[in-house]
């Protein structure tokens, strides 16, 4: 159900606007507040609409509990939720559900712990309580052993905070990602309860509390300030301390307790009898416009008290007369014995509250490789091979230390990396299954390997020159363009374009603008607007006279894109026809006569648009939808097709072969990553398998009004999980889908579930690439652990496709031990709940199971030998010298010997895996803005910088500095500083350089030795007071070398 946050002002002109001239409400809401009487009402909207008021009357907190009727009450709270916002706190139902799986995150846990920290502070609100919760024990603790109080300047022993929080069952982790976890890293504690939005980070000076902070658990960066927070004790950890029911909470911290059943507004838990009140539905989408103007005219002559419900701010009828909210209710509905009345104008698309992100939930983390290696994992470096990671060693003696990465080798060799050097290293990716053998030191066998690959990859480069140059270097024609049909076009996209959309779409455009065809890969998760871009660049083949094929995988979806391309192309005269292999013969042979005498601008359709009798004399583009999930003769086809026309294919992840082509720069790729205005990411969690949790979650859906995906992959049980669901929702239209039925069974009931005509859909992964039903917002998928990482984020695209709230609940079997691979994967598919995840998932899908084969089986091979990065650096460059494009190798950053300690101290960054990652980020740095980001990050994330670290950063910024100037080392000793030049500005002489070098040094105090060093290198020394001067001399050498140049 959708929601929208009503404001202060807007609650406020509710309750002020009623009952001024209305007794028989003023009543009402008397016999409430004083508790004299039950008021008979029965339509959730209405009871919903009257506790708000009730609540806006008595002021300070209302306690709601909520009968059994899952239905009535589900959508009760749902109206409640528009209602009221922020000030509506719900209790779930139950919180030691057998389904919680340890590991994963718990949504029931971060609403009950908030909702309860709301109650015991008395906070206004209104809180609503499950009937089946009221028995629940939590603990009764005084205020001192119930919360944590922090306060900046403070005096507090950060151990005794950490005790405290261990007493309490808040986990120790590495960082804080997660509800109930806490982590220490020197004087910086992190902690995020249970009932936050995001964690903290409390900054210790000694005893002393710096700083108070809140941060983004994804980021792990600072966004707001705090003077003082307290901490509370997780309400069901009783631990030591007396416990009591949430019953008897309830009736000490609230101002009145009122009782929801399926018929009435109740003062007590028995009831009280009162009058019972007729409540009429009104379903105003369903008239006419005279007829709702008359109906308007009826409710505003014999009703005082009417509220116009228009979130959207659509123009209504007579709306001056109403009292106007921008908020929204399930139903419209009048009490004509009260005298009020409630209409919802629901228009083309309902606004959208979208709820406080929680932790463990939105998150769009990118692959650090390096900042993911474990200890024992394989690591790639360029010039030594492949071999095992062993950690972070500290190199060199007491005065000159560095960290480096520590590679073993075959027969224990050793290799340690400095940081300057970690893009040389690579976490390895092989082609999957089996462990590479290690390289071996000293053996010449790492050259020759890769001297055999590069000399393998001759042959991929070969076929790949060969499709470039079998494609005509200029496709002999030009699109041409048509302003005003352009324009009509993009005035029926119902939707703003976002971003990334429209950069896909100026992409296209420009490469359709290009002499040679254009071939480019449009990368964007399900319902991200990839079709909208497929439109526009048929439009603009459409008006150059050129035909448009749109090739679909499957006959239903090619069916959708048929009904979307008629109703778009198809409003501003382009002709769209559909060819697939459900068409009868006469209908398929109609198709052809007009596809043959040009009267088809379109053609859309499965492989049978491939076939032979298809004529392709006048195509000038092909979309492909999906590509790889066509057969490896149709595959040849579109090949074939590549060689004369544009080609613009769609993916939401694509597969390890059309990544890797992206990887390498063969194909053009537009990613589309953010998501429209009103879509919300899909509420991702894991659960043991059980039918009282599943029906529960089926029966919310469809309360609700939605559809439900259940996908059993197992065809051969379906018969049984079938009969099952039909035996637990009798009243709803459940049927099965899978690959084995009738081929036009299937189609048939695929369709019947997109036009609303199924309630559930047991099915398997033939759902993977479907239909867009809007209606679908719950999707079940057992046995999830068996299904793959891209996979599954297909699959969960099925849902969440328009603005409502959608579910993804991901099953597994209790008692069955998940291997360490599928936990893998079931993590990563719930953290990349954030919008626009594919591309990312695709990389992490890549890195846990292998590149597979993707040019063939010896280059399998080769893949395997050298790694996947390498492989792609090989044959990057193959392909470029074979193309003559001149490659142009990126520069490295000049090498700097450093006489002093110079690295990230442990005590200071306990976490390896951070240590790591910051060095990442520090080696990739070529810009002095950049690394001032980074020392605010690690200034940010873990207090004031160790000596070590500052040297550390300072030696990159000299880095940064001189990376635009010829200086390939530096080297940095206690009293001297000197730096090799490689060459110097053109045109100069190294004579002259030297006596430029001797006029702007000439005020220095330093004393400087300018000497050749190698071939066409020259040596500058430069005498400094101790190791710290020397530091700062290098920093402030950028600018001197400047003024040498410009001499």
């Amino acid at each position: 159900m959708f929601h929208v946050k009503p404001s202060p002002a807007e609650k406020q002109n509710i309750f002020s606007r009623v009952g001024h001239k209305n007794a028989a409400l003023r009543e009402c809401l008397a016999s409430l507040i004083k508790k004299q009487a039950d008021v008979g009402v029965a339509l959730p909207s209405a009871q919903a609409f009257l506790m708000a008021l009730v609540w806006g009357k008595v002021g300070g907190s209302l306690a709601v509990v909520v009968g059994s009727d899952n239905d009535h009450s589900s959508s009760f709270i749902n109206d409640c939720r528009n209602l009221l916002g922020d000030d509506l706190f719900v209790f779930p139902p139950f919180l030691d559900t057998p389904s919680i799986v340890p590991g994963f995150f718990s949504k029931d846990h971060h609403c009950f712990d908030r909702s309860y920290r709301q109650l015991h502070h008395r906070s206004p609100g209104v809180f609503l309580v499950p009937r089946a919760s009221l028995s629940y024990l939590v603990g009764d603790d005084d205020d001192d052993a119930m919360f944590l109080r922090l306060k900046k300047d403070s005096q507090v022993i950060i151990r005794e905070a950490v005790d405290r929080l261990a007493l309490w069952g808040y986990e120790s982790a590495d960082r804080c990602i997660y509800a109930n976890s806490y982590s220490v890293r020197g004087g910086i504690l992190d902690v995020f309860p249970s009932y936050s939005i995001r964690p903290l980070r409390i900054e210790f000076l000694s005893n002393k509390i710096e700083s108070i902070r809140i941060f983004d658990p994804e980021t792990q960066l600072s966004v707001g300030q705090r003077d003082m927070v307290e901490i509370q004790k997780p309400p069901n950890h009783v631990g030591s301390g007396s416990a009591v029911a949430l019953s008897a909470v309830l009736e000490e911290r609230t101002n009145h307790i009122l009782y929801i059943t399926s018929g009435a507004i109740s003062v007590s838990p028995s009831g009280v009898p009162g009058s019972s009140h007729y409540c009429e539905k009104i379903n105003l989408d369903r008239l006419s416009s005279v007829a709702l103007n008359q109906k308007v005219d009826d409710v505003l002559l014999q009703l005082p008290s009417v509220f116009l419900f228009n979130p959207k701010k659509r123009p209504f009828y007579k709306e001056k007369e109403m009292t106007s909210l921008n908020t929204y209710l399930s139903s419209s509905f009048s009490i004509p014995s009260l005298g009020v009345a409630c209409l919802v104008v629901f228009g083309r698309r309902k606004a959208s509250w979208r709820p406080s992100p929680v932790g463990g939930f939105a998150s769009n983390k990118k692959i650090d490789s390096l900042a993911e290696i474990n200890w024992g994992d394989f690591l790639v470096h360029q010039d030594y091979g492949i071999g095992a990671y062993r950690g972070l060693s500290l190199v060199g003696d007491k005065k000159s230390e560095e960290e480096n990465i520590t590679i073993e080798y075959s027969d224990g060799g050793l290799v340690y990396v400095p940081v300057g050097r970690f893009n040389r290293v690579h976490k390895y990716i092989g082609t999957g299954g089996g462990s590479p053998p290690l390289s071996r030191l000293g053996s010449g066998a790492w050259e020759k390997q890769k001297a055999l690959t590069k000399k393998s990859v001759s042959s991929v480069v070969d076929s790949l020159i060969s499709l470039y140059s079998s494609r005509p270097s200029s496709r002999g024609f030009l699109y041409s363009s048509d302003p005003d049909l352009m324009a009509k076009l993009e005035e029926t996209f119902p939707h703003k374009e976002t971003e990334d959309q429209l950069a896909a779409i100026s992409d296209v455009y420009r490469d359709m603008e290009k002499d040679n065809p254009m071939d480019r890969l449009i990368c964007g998760d399900v319902g991200f607007g990839k079709t909208e871009v497929a439109l526009r660049a048929a439009m603009r083949a459409v008006i150059s006279g050129k035909m448009v094929f749109f090739l679909s995988p499957t006959t239903v979806l090619s069916d959708q894109h048929y009904i979307t391309c008629l109703n778009r192309l198809g409003a501003v005269g382009v002709v769209v026809d559909l060819l697939s292999r459900f068409k009868t013969k006469a209908e398929q042979a109609a198709v052809l006569r007009r596809v043959y005498g040009g009267q088809v601008d379109v053609l859309v359709g499965t492989h049978r648009l491939l076939s032979k009798d298809v004529p392709t004399n006048s195509l000038g583009l092909l979309i492909v939808d999906e590509e790889h999930r066509f057969g490896v003769q149709h595959k040849e086809k579109i090949r074939q097709l590549k060689r004369r026309v544009d080609v613009l294919t769609l993916t939401a992840t694509p597969i390890p072969r059309t990544l890797q082509q992206s990887l390498i720069g063969i194909r053009d790729t537009s990613k589309i990553e953010t998501p429209p205005e009103e879509r919300q990411p899909i509420e991702t969690s894991v659960h043991y398998f059980g039918w009282g949790f599943v029906a529960d979650a089926i029966k919310k859906e469809l309360q609700r009004g939605g559809q439900v995906y259940f996908l059993h992959n197992n065809v051969d049980s379906h018969l049984f999980y079938l009969e099952k669901l039909r035996e637990l929702f009798p009243k709803a239209r459940v049927e099965s889908a899978h690959g084995k039925m009738n081929s036009r069974l299937l189609e048939n009931t695929v369709l019947s579930f997109f036009r609303g005509s199924i309630d559930i859909l047991l099915c398997t992964t033939i759902i993977e690439s479907g239909l867009d039903v809007q209606n679908a917002n719950t999707i079940i998928i057992n046995n999830a652990h068996r299904l793959g990482l891209a996979q599954l984020y297909q699959i969960r695209g099925r849902v969440g496709r328009g603005g409502r709230q959608a579910h993804c609940f991901l099953c597994v079997p209790s008692g069955v031990k998940i291997m360490p691979d599928a936990f893998q994967r079931l993590r990563a598919i719930e953290h990349y709940s954030a919008l626009g995840s594919g591309y990312n998932v695709a990389m992490k899908d890549l890195e846990i199971r292998g590149a597979g084969n993707l040019f063939g089986y010896e280059q399998s091979g080769q893949i395997s030998r050298v790694g996947l990065d390498l492989y792609n650096k090989i044959l990057s460059e193959a392909l470029e010298e074979r193309r003559g494009a001149g490659r142009e190798e990126k520069k490295e950053k000049l090498s700097i010997l450093f006489e002093g300690r110079a690295f990230i101290d442990r005590a200071f960054m306990p976490l390896m895996q951070d240590r790591l990652f910051f060095y990442q980020k520090i080696s990739d740095c070529i810009a002095v803005d950049s690394l001032s980001r980074i020392r605010s990050e690690i200034l940010d994330r873990f207090g004031v910088l160790s000596k070590s670290t500052e040297n550390l950063l300072k030696i990159s910024k000299v880095q940064c500095l001189l990376y635009p100037y010829p200086v390939s080392s530096c080297n940095i000793q206690d009293k001297k500083v000197s730096f090799v030049l490689s060459s110097v500005s053109e045109g100069t002489t190294p004579q002259r350089f030297v006596e430029g070098l001797h006029v702007a040094l000439s005020e220095l105090p330093e004393k400087f030795k300018a000497s050749p060093f190698k071939k066409d290198e020259l040596l500058l020394s430069f005498e400094t007071k101790n190791l710290d001067a020397g530091l700062r001399f290098a920093l402030n050498f950028n600018q001197l070398f400047a003024r040498l140049l410009l001499k």
